[in-house]
């Protein structure tokens, strides 16, 4: 039976006229129905809906923290489903602490935002009232710098990055200018603007890893990036001219220290070869000394047994050393009175 037949009005007398009301009876009733059982289905779509936020789902790249009653009774929610109570008993804050994020400070403006302002207002430093604000540091030999800094980072415990201090970047930046300045005040600008940007660079990255573990800001610090250190627009020139002299100098260094390189290896092999020709020189003398020495001993030795002898053998000796030098002549004594001629062949 449909709600028409149901809600249908039956007349008592067939002849009798339906008034108005009873007339919308129907529909009034087919109305009330319908809004009973919408009522049912919103209340069960609220219900569903209320109990969805029993089940909430954290990304890949965020770690979430649980609170309950604004608790936290879970600081490390991975990625995932995750089933709590709904709210408002439960509350999970999503963190992304997968993404490395960079933060740009220190003391300057970047060289786009100068030559915008120049390009409408002039040149910066002939300016006396002008509009644009440049920090700057002063270094430990009294000299102006500017010099920027990219700082990459992520959060690594969130339920410090949430709780610990409010507007963590902010403090991470005052934290940075801080750093920046303590190394600066004992650093010289020579060195900063030429071979001490690396150690800068360390030394920034130590200190402010330090101090944000000190200060518990949940964040970890990636790397530290030393950008757009110069000097004052003024003084460019001079400081130019002075990095060039340096480098001369530093290459005048290297030429000396190469030929010096070059010549003390070829001096000392030269020096080693005399002196090893002058040993061998000298282990001949002695050498030949002390068998002259030792031939004398024994000649000595043998003239005191046999006088005579010893005597003969040595004129014998020495004929025999002499004789082939001396160049002899022959003439015929039976021709006396007369010249002789002399034909020496060669």
């Amino acid at each position: 039976m449909s709600d028409w037949e149901q809600v249908k009005p039956k007349r008592q007398n067939p002849g009798e006229p339906v008034s108005g009301r009873d007339s919308f009876g129907p529909q009034i009733e087919i109305l009330r129905r319908l809004l009973k059982r919408s009522g049912w289905g919103l209340a069960g779509m609220f219900l569903i809906a209320y109990l969805s936020t029993c089940i909430s789902q954290v990304k890949v790249q965020e770690t979430g923290v649980l609170l309950r009653f604004g608790k936290v009774v879970r600081s490390r929610v991975d990625p995932g489903i995750c089933i709590k109570f709904p709210w408002p008993v439960d509350r999970l804050v999503k963190v992304n602490t997968r993404t490395i994020e960079t933060l740009q400070t220190g003391f300057g403006a970047d060289p786009d935002k100068v030559t915008e302002f120049e390009r409408t207002y002039g040149d910066i430093d002939q300016i006396e009232y002008g509009t644009l604000r440049i920090p700057y540091i002063i270094t430990g030999d009294k000299n102006i710098l500017h010099i920027k800094i990219l700082i990459t980072y992520r959060i690594s415990d969130p339920e410090r990055y949430l709780f610990s201090i409010n507007l963590a970047e902010s403090v991470l930046a005052n934290l940075a200018q801080s750093a920046i300045l303590k190394l600066t005040a004992s650093s010289i600008v020579d060195d900063i603007l030429t071979t001490g940007k690396l150690q800068l660079r360390q030394d920034i990255y130590s200190e402010l890893t330090r101090t944000t573990e000190q200060l518990d800001l949940g964040l970890a610090i990636h790397s530290i990036q030393v950008r757009n250190v110069r000097p004052p627009s003024r003084t460019v020139g001079a400081f130019k001219d002075v990095i060039n002299a340096q480098e001369e100098s530093r290459e005048i260094v290297h030429e000396a220290e190469a030929y010096r390189n070059q010549i003390v290896p070829e001096a000392q092999a030269e020096a080693e070869r005399i002196t090893q020709e002058a040993e061998a020189y000298r282990t001949q003398k002695i050498d030949h000394a002390q068998g002259e020495s030792r031939r004398f001993e024994m000649v000595a030795q043998e003239y005191r047994n046999n006088p005579e002898v010893t005597r003969e053998r040595l004129r014998l000796e020495t004929l025999e050393q002499i004789a082939p030098d001396i160049t002899t002549y022959f003439a015929d004594s039976n021709r006396r009175n007369e010249t002789v001629h002399l034909r020496i062949l060669p």
